[in-house]
């Protein structure tokens, strides 16, 4: 079985591939978790398949922009960032992980990974009439995951067939599940109550407080499994949301 996310996380670990420290240690921690999984104290198991299956996915699309489209050919470190969550499950096989934080400069791929995942846990994660969302403190931000999955859909012909893309709703609809892929925002109106399978949480250095995380983060919890991916460009500002999340997840990896 091809595990391109752990053939990953080794190199790093050995230092084939240059890597900074938190970088690092989130490859070890994947491969000490491997050593430890299934057992009483850590009941976790790695699903290669699980993991794969996102990753050849990844690798059927085509990137739309540009003076022609192109296949989707992913690097080592995005085969990491997109299998490693999808792969871990615990005792009941749902998945492991139901948050993920990424900070990393612009143009670096944050919006195009949330656009892979988006598209599709709707379409074949096996969720029916499931809710998703790509949510920002500005609509134009929020929509910025969500034009992802649109161009991935609208360039490739089963997928156009697939879902059903209303960009003056900024509203995508898989038509195999009935699931939904909506933008909001805080200046449009985003509220407490959603109950969503998977959540784009956009530029968290530049919301005021936690409310946006909250009100989507806390919808989930009844959920057997959700992602809610925050993903951000470096802030500055050390009384926020964003450095508070950010030193939890560094602590995590210490």
């Amino acid at each position: 079985m091809i595990d391109r996310a752990t053939k990953y996380a080794e190199k790093v670990a050995i230092g084939d591939v240059v890597a900074c420290k938190e970088h690092k240690q989130s490859c070890i921690r994947h491969l000490n978790d491997l050593e430890k999984q299934g057992t009483k104290e850590f009941p976790y198991k790695w699903s290669p398949e699980k993991s794969q299956h996102i990753i050849d996915f990844a690798e059927t699309l085509t990137i739309a922009e540009g003076e022609s489209p192109k296949p989707v050919k992913l690097y080592e470190c995005q085969c990491f960032d997109l299998g490693a969550p999808m792969g871990w499950v615990n005792s009941e096989g749902y998945r492991r992980f139901r948050r993920s934080y990424e900070s990393m400069a612009r143009q670096n791929g944050k919006s195009f990974k949330n656009g892979i995942r988006g598209t599709y846990i709707a379409g074949f994660s096996g969720y029916n009439y499931g809710k998703m969302f790509t949510a920002a403190t500005k609509k134009r931000q929020s929509r910025i995951s969500w034009e992802e999955m649109a161009k991935f859909i609208r360039i490739d012909k089963d997928l156009s067939e697939m879902f059903k893309v209303q960009d003056y709703k900024s509203l995508i609809t898989a038509l195999n599940t009935n699931t939904t892929i909506e933008a909001l925002s805080k200046e449009g109106g985003l509220d407490d109550g959603f109950r969503s399978i998977f959540n784009s949480i956009d530029e968290i250095h530049q919301h005021k407080d936690n409310s946006i995380y909250k009100a989507l983060y806390t919808g989930t919890r009844t959920l057997k499994e959700t992602l809610n991916s925050m993903i951000t460009t470096r802030g500055k500002d050390l009384n926020s949301f964003c450095f508070e999340m950010d030193k939890y997840c560094l602590n995590i990896l210490s």
